[in-house]
């Protein structure tokens, strides 16, 4: 009995300490949180500064990550303005780390700010390569560290939780940005499954790649039977896209529909009103009939003759 009572007290010092060691935090975050980088031109190249950040004792092995800009960062007042000016092209390769990743040791001395004590920090500096075709207007890159902790720093039990906060770089290509479109024409598609695709072609009409939208309201002799949408789609300057939704089958019969379709890409939206014709139901989909398992009388033939055989031998 007292082993049983050592063994269990072991086993909670082990968990406790585990669960209390895993609860421990690291973050990691950039400073600033935006780097405004002004005007710049067409194939040219500009050097990145910012610093990592931590008030973590451990040393970090921070990797830095690029991701594509979106229009979440507008919503704040400052730069809810530029929206309208914003080129939505991937910016992604145009960042060129010069070291990945970076380690990010505590620092002699810890400074304190509004937010806490900061323990470690590194300045950062990469190279952002702006292409001879990049699109006038606005545009954001995103930069996100991700800490690795070493795993003496871990131990042997539980991880760790990282928080981290990304960076946002914005900077303005010179030139008319000019976010417009216009829907060509809507039409029925493809039977896809159960459904039937409804296609929206809308040409980007404007000098920055935009991403769109369409959402139909379907008609059937006035009354409407169902609203739709498209997944979001990415459409260069003078690019035609097809924005595909569906409708469901219940709702299909032959005969004429009206659609109204609006297609939304953030700083505007364009209408149109269209008649588009079914000529043809969604064909029934009839099980194939299944055939006679033969195998089965082969195998009781097989059992007979071995049965016959048995017996004769005996």
């Amino acid at each position: 009995m007292r082993v049983y009572f050592v063994l269990v007290s072991i086993f909670l010092i082990i968990l406790l300490s585990s669960i209390s060691y895993a609860a421990i935090e690291f973050s990691v975050g950039v400073s600033p949180p935006v780097v405004d980088l002004g005007e710049v031109e067409k194939g040219s190249s500009k050097i990145v500064k910012l610093f990592l950040v931590t008030p973590s004792t451990e040393p970090l092995l921070i990797y830095l990550e690029k991701e594509r800009g979106n229009l979440d960062f507008f919503g704040r007042d400052q730069y809810r303005n530029l929206t309208f000016n914003y080129s939505e092209q991937d910016t992604v390769s145009w960042a060129e780390f010069l070291k990945n990743p970076i380690e990010l040791t505590p620092a002699n001395e810890t400074l304190k700010t509004k937010a806490g004590e900061i323990k470690g920090w590194r300045e950062v500096d990469f190279l952002l390569n702006v292409p001879k075709d990049a699109e006038p207007g606005y545009h954001i890159t995103r930069i996100n560290p991700l800490p690795t902790i070493p795993s003496e720093a871990i131990g042997q039990t539980g991880a760790r939780v990282v928080a981290i906060t990304s960076v946002t770089v914005l900077f303005k290509v010179p030139g008319d940005s000019i976010r417009e479109g216009i829907i060509l024409d809507v039409n029925p598609g493809d039977y896809v499954g159960d459904r039937l695709e409804i296609n929206t072609h809308f040409q980007n009409t404007g000098t920055t790649t935009i991403s769109a939208r369409a959402y139909q309201n379907v008609y059937r002799n006035g009354e409407s039977i169902e609203n739709i949408s498209s997944p979001t789609e990415y459409i260069k300057p003078g690019e035609i896209k097809i924005l595909k939704s569906y409708l469901s089958r219940d709702k299909i019969s032959v005969g004429n529909y009206n659609v109204f379709t609006t297609v939304d890409y953030t700083t505007d939206y364009i209408t149109k009103n269209s008649t588009m014709s079914i000529t043809s139901r969604l064909p029934t989909v009839t099980k194939p009939t299944e055939e006679f398992p033969y195998w089965i009388i082969i195998l009781i033939v097989i059992i007979i003759i071995a049965i016959f055989i048995y017996r004769w031998y005996r």
